[in-house]
């Protein structure tokens, strides 16, 4: 009778043993879902950091080339030096800082910007051929520019102040802003000078 009382509770341990294995083994499997779930979280951060990252090499690649492609036309068809300097200026800025920006696109994996121009900034430039005549070039030719520096300024200013930005995209959105602003300012006096030439032409 004790032999028998001894096997039996021998087996009772055994299975007191075996399932306390099975909840081990369903206590991983719950410690280990989390763990999945959060690389699948930070997978979708790191593809949607990647996404930004390119939407705005994009963006700033076409912002250069409106500027350097307007300016190429002002070369053309303005008669002021002081048009055409900036314009030289606006040119030489632009390429310096589409080099840089391709920098920054390679070390951070991805594409460079595009070198042709969207809809959008054709548009623009199509704007500008089609004014009434080359007497009002200059002051529609600074107003372009005061536009497209005040949608590039936003543009740099939100990338930059993105928690997610890339470190070196980052770096470049925030040594460019301040040519941005200087940019501006500086359409601005040509935009008032034109439009006063043209109020005394009239």
């Amino acid at each position: 009778m004790p032999r028998i009382l001894f096997m039996t509770a021998a087996s009772l341990a055994a299975l007191s043993l075996a399932a306390c294995g099975d909840n081990m083994s369903g206590d991983n499997a719950l410690m280990t879902q989390p763990t999945v779930e959060t690389a699948s979280v930070a997978t979708a951060s790191a593809e949607n950091t990647t996404r930004e990252a390119q939407d705005f090499v994009n963006a700033a690649g076409q912002a250069s080339l409106v500027e350097i492609r307007t300016s190429e036309l002002a070369l053309e068809k303005s008669s002021s030096a002081d048009v055409k300097a900036f314009a030289q200026m606006m040119i030489d800025n632009h390429k310096a800082a589409t080099d840089r920006l391709k920098a920054a696109a390679s070390a951070t994996a991805l594409a460079p910007p595009t070198e042709m121009l969207d809809d959008f900034h054709m548009r623009r430039i199509n704007d500008l051929v089609e004014t009434d005549g080359d007497a009002d070039f200059d002051a529609d030719y600074a107003a372009l520019q005061i536009d497209a520096h005040n949608d590039a300024i936003r543009l740099f200013e939100d990338y930059s102040g993105d928690p997610d930005a890339t470190a070196r995209l980052k770096a470049f959105a925030e040594e460019t802003l301040p040519t941005l602003h200087t940019h501006k300012a500086q359409a601005e006096k040509i935009r008032d000078v034109a439009t006063k030439s043209d109020k005394s032409a009239t």
